[in-house]
């Protein structure tokens, strides 16, 4: 306390419980009326309570020339008030010898007419010293320093918190952390006394840090403050006045950019699922295509005859339909075939016809692939070929946003069949492509338009055998593929609330898809002595897969299953069907399909 001391003496003997002295140093015990005789510049702060009477004292004496300056308060018997004249910082500045403005910030509880001792918890006074006092009395003041004096214990300060200014929906916090006081722990009660109309319920109007969700306004509506009040009751029960905070909610702002924010995740889905459906499509046709290249292949090797022989095939055309799970897909195939003139190459048109069907989004895509492709004999037992084509697209788009999607593509790529010994094969793909995108989708209040590229890239490899046995074959084969589309930043046209914004963009990132498959089969002829020779032929192969796909989030799963297939073609060889069921088990989900194929050359 600077160069002061407390010391508590006793004043007197009867009733009297404590005082409070203020001197530059330490003095030896002293009677009451000894005070009158200290020199001039001594402060004494007496703080009296006296049981018996129920009265309570607060003053500071100024002492000097035998004569008494006092400022302060009595509270008499049965709450009477006696003013003295009030403490002011001159008579501070008096008592500790310092000029004017050496001290500031006097705060004085109960010297006031206007209360009394039965309304008053406490009573005291308290000041601050300034840079002047510090400079007065270098090294024994210093500035800041604050002193107070009082009796009893002080009602905690309770302090509500900053005004908040929120928006509509916004979990809101109030928080009691600027609350001070003695006499702790502390019990709070939160009260809303302004609704402005709205009512909010508040998570619990006891804690120090309750909750509440702020009103939901639209874009029409006003502004709504909402006020609280705080009280603070400490240990010995004394309560604080009550602060008040100020909460103000703010409608919705109506503009497409904030639409779209909010709705980021639902349109980048909408994108991503399309791009899987179709890259999903090329992988299978991708994948037909070099399979049926390799039946031409062992078709030529078994004949013994070159590729020219297979000239002039007519237009042919086939489908299926598929069942997986909650996906249903029908696909197709179209097929033309011409011979080179020297036997060793061929040149091909065939295509694809692809309708998806997601359970999930109820979103449909229809898509039609023409390639036309070059194949020639590197080897005796090794084909070549390479292809150029186009893709157009249709996506009738549902789920949380509506709409459709135009897609023209265009793709390249080779691929190659090689026949390592008399049964054994291995064949590949790799292909690049790119797509135009037109897309066009809304929901209840945002319209958004998009014109947009991806490129994709798909490879596989797959090593089979054939291994006849008479009336039954074996075909084992253990299958890879990859595809990976790059969708990167789409830019959109947004329309909301009768605005246009057309700087709206997000990052779709890619999509990836990737199998392993092993799929051993075995061909029984039901009708003749070999598989070579039958008409009707049934087939078996358990299946072990494992599978990855990567869009808005990855899945990465291992299984297995089975799947049974009868085929029959006519005796003339123009028409044939084949019908397939597939069942597997991948992590923990049942995956089954159905299919069934029609081929008619014509």
């Amino acid at each position: 306390m600077g160069r002061f001391n407390w010391i508590w003496r006793t004043l007197r003997t009867l009733s009297v419980i404590a005082c409070a002295v203020w001197l530059p140093s330490a003095t030896a015990a002293f009677t009451a009326d000894e005070y009158k005789t200290l020199p001039i510049g001594t402060c004494i702060a007496l703080a009296e309570v006296d049981v018996g009477l129920s009265s309570a004292i607060v003053s500071l004496f100024h002492t000097g020339m035998g004569g008494v300056d006092a400022g302060g308060a009595y509270w008499g018997v049965g709450g009477g008030l006696i003013i003295r004249s009030p403490i002011t910082e001159g008579i501070l500045e008096n008592c500790l010898g310092l000029p004017a403005g050496g001290v500031a910030n006097l705060v004085q509880t109960g010297a006031d007419s206007n209360k009394t001792f039965s309304t008053q918890t406490y009573m005291g006074f308290s000041f601050t010293l300034t840079d002047i006092a510090e400079e007065a009395f270098p090294g024994v003041y210093v500035e800041g320093d604050t002193y107070p004096s009082y009796i009893g214990t002080p009602p905690p300060t309770a302090d509500a918190g900053p005004d908040q200014t929120v928006a509509s929906g916004a979990t809101v916090t109030l928080d009691v952390a600027g609350t001070s006081g003695m006499a702790q722990p502390f019990t709070y009660v939160w009260r809303q006394i302004d609704t402005s109309g709205s009512t909010v319920d508040l998570s619990n109007i006891n804690a120090a840090q309750p909750t509440f969700i702020a009103p939901a306004l639209g874009v029409n509506d006003g502004v709504v403050t909402l006020e609280f009040s705080l009280e603070v009751t400490n240990s010995n029960g004394d309560i604080s006045t009550a602060d008040t905070v100020s909460i103000t909610v703010n409608p919705e702002t109506a503009s497409a950019a904030s639409d779209f924010a909010a709705k980021e995740d639902a349109i980048r889905s909408v994108i991503t699922d399309d791009a899987t459906r179709s890259l999903t499509s090329t992988l299978n046709a991708n994948e037909r295509m070099v399979g049926e290249a390799r039946e031409r292949l062992i078709a030529s090797l078994q004949e013994g005859a070159d590729l020219a022989t297979r000239d002039n095939v007519p237009f042919d055309v086939d489908g299926t339909f598929n069942l997986d799970g909650s996906r249903l897909s029908t696909k197709g195939t179209f097929f033309e075939q011409r011979g080179t003139a020297d036997g060793a190459g061929q040149r091909l048109f065939f295509g694809d016809f692809d309708v998806q069907h997601d359970g999930d989004t109820n979103s449909t895509t229809a898509t039609i692939t023409a390639r036309m492709a070059w194949e020639q004999m590197y080897t005796d037992s090794t084909m070549l070929g390479y292809f150029v084509g186009g893709e157009l697209a249709h996506s009738n788009i549902k789920g949380s946003f509506e709409g459709e999607q135009d897609r023209l593509g265009v793709s390249f790529g080779g691929y190659a069949v090689h026949q390592i010994d008399e049964q054994v094969f291995v064949d590949g793909f790799i292909t690049v492509g790119a797509g135009r995108n037109n897309l066009e989708i809304a929901d209840a209040t945002l319209d958004l338009t998009s014109d947009y590229t991806t490129r994709t890239a798909t490879m596989g490899a797959a090593v089979s055998g054939v291994y006849e046995y008479g009336q039954y074959d074996f075909h084992p084969e253990l299958a890879f593929s990859y595809g990976k589309t790059w969708i990167g930043d789409v830019g959109f046209t947004g329309v909301a609330y009768g605005l246009t914004d057309d700087t709206l963009s997000l990052d779709a990132g890619d999509v990836s898809i990737a199998n392993l498959t092993l799929r051993p089969e075995i061909v029984w002829a039901l009708d003749a002595e070999t598989v070579a020779d039958s008409n009707t032929q049934l087939s078996f192969a358990p299946r072990f897969i494992c599978q990855r796909t990567s869009a808005v989030a990855t899945t990465q799963d291992c299984g297995a299953g089975a799947e049974v297939g009868l085929s029959s073609t006519s005796e003339d060889g123009l028409s044939s069907a084949h019908i397939r069921l597939v069942m597997d088990r991948v992590g923990t989900s049942n995956r089954s399909s159905f299919a069934l194929n029609f081929e008619r050359s014509f």
